[in-house]
């Protein structure tokens, strides 16, 4: 898996490339982890390259949520796959993170329709 991160305005854009797994999921927790550590507090993770995800990286995104969330902060999910949403919505994920589908829409400020299904 590969993770990038990059910025636009206040906004971090963390990519992921890839399986997110019990292997790969620290490099997710890192990357976020980094960001937050350099003050960012409004996150986006772009999921459009994720083919998969499983519980250990459910855990790293809740787990960075809270800490947002303790400096009123902000972390949203974006385009993520048909295989991707379903483990979302079987988690409840999609109860707790604002998910989008598109990336453009939401750095755009524009009113962003939350993706209701895969």
């Amino acid at each position: 898996m590969d993770v990038t991160v990059s910025e636009r305005g206040d906004t971090a854009i963390v990519s992921v490339d890839g399986r997110i797994d019990a292997e790969s999921a620290e490099r997710l927790d890192t990357a976020i982890s980094g960001v937050l550590a350099r003050g960012g507090r409004r996150v986006l993770v772009n999921l459009e390259k994720a083919a998969y995800i499983s519980s250990s990286g459910l855990r790293v995104l809740l787990a960075r949520l809270r800490d947002l969330r303790r400096t009123d902060g902000e972390m949203a999910l974006c385009s993520p796959g048909p295989d991707v949403y379903r483990v979302f919505l079987l988690a409840g994920v999609h109860e707790v993170f604002p998910i989008y589908a598109g990336l453009d829409e939401i750095l755009a400020g524009t009113e962003a329709e939350r993706r209701e299904s895969p």
